[in-house]
């Protein structure tokens, strides 16, 4: 039997609610908010036209020449997957956020940790099921909502956007259209290796803290960071503390949120530097994917993976809360 399967199982049985259900709900959101805005844009262009430019419209197709269609068809095709599955990415880091947390405290807090080791399954394979739930389960369930998310929301701009005599249908004919959820899926191995740092420490505080493990996840960081200010400020130290909050603090606690590693390397500097301002899937993935070469993602890794080593050794000598 394959145990670790069964263990991720597990995971996501008990924390559907974060992991499926909230970027699923988030998704129909985004869907019913479109549908419904376009059918009320439908409806005021057919009773009152749409002013551009000075000239009341009621037919789409005379707004753009083939040049400028073509320009907004390449646009959809290449941006339709990123602008779905951008929300559920964030409700996801949330979500993933609190279940780190919650991962090794919760199961003292109502010592069900008692009745899970008396089973033949090791601290370290329930440790890392969990830390495999966080850094590759959740992004991948999030990718498959964003992307059913994504083609609603293009079949819907096609379909309004016909209605008002505008034909968009030419972005399937495009191959950026079906590779758009491929290129995401392809920064999920970034993804896995970026967010480490936070997932180890978070796992680490769950599976230390007697109580309340927020406080202590976010408090000491945080905490830590005003001391240095207010020492620095004191005494004169000439410290770096704007490193300190933005490799220590902000890339300990917000390394879960995807994308986030443009913010701390500058691999996407040059993104939009051509003729085109438009930046690609293929061109963010290229650049997410430099990332591997930056001496930042590795001692992240390195340390995060020590924090769930950590973790896995306190789980096997602490079982109360």
């Amino acid at each position: 039997m394959n145990t670790m399967k069964w263990l991720v199982k597990r995971e996501y049985w008990e924390h559907k609610g974060g992991f499926f259900w909230a970027p699923a709900v988030v998704g129909a959101i985004m869907a019913f908010a479109i549908a419904v805005t376009s059918i009320l844009g439908l409806v005021f262009k057919s009773r009152h036209g749409i002013m551009i430019n000075g000239e009341q419209v009621t037919n789409l197709s005379h707004v753009l020449n083939d040049v400028e269609k073509a320009r907004v068809i390449e646009a959809i095709g290449n941006g339709y997957a990123a602008f779905a599955s951008g929300p559920l990415f964030l409700v996801m880091a949330i979500a993933v956020f609190f279940f780190c947390l919650g991962a090794l405290y919760d199961e003292r807090k109502d010592r069900s940790v008692l009745f899970w080791k008396s089973l033949p399954v090791s601290d370290a394979d329930t440790v890392l099921s969990k830390a495999l739930m966080a850094l590759v389960g959740a992004p991948l369930i999030t990718l498959a909502i964003g992307t059913i998310t994504g083609v609603a929301l293009l079949a819907m701009v096609c379909i309004f956007a016909a209605i008002g005599g505008l034909n968009l249908f030419g972005v399937l004919g495009q191959s950026a259209t079906y590779l758009a959820p491929f290129e995401l899926a392809a920064m999920i191995p970034v993804y896995l290796l970026w967010a480490l740092p936070t997932v180890g420490w978070l796992m680490l505080v769950s599976a230390w803290a007697r109580t309340k493990p927020f406080l202590w996840a976010v408090g000491m960081p945080v905490l830590s960071g005003v001391l240095l200010v207010w020492f620095n400020a004191i005494f004169e130290f000439g410290w770096n503390v704007k490193w300190f909050w933005a490799h220590v603090v902000g890339r300990g606690l917000g390394s879960v949120v995807p994308g986030i590693w443009f913010a701390f390397t500058d691999v996407g500097q040059h993104l939009g530097d051509g003729q085109n301002d438009n930046v690609g899937m293929l061109e963010l993935v290229g650049a997410s994917w430099r990332v591997l070469g930056t001496a930042d993602l590795w001692i992240g890794v390195a340390l995060g993976a020590a924090m769930i080593f950590a973790a896995i050794r306190l789980r096997r000598w602490k079982d109360e809360g």
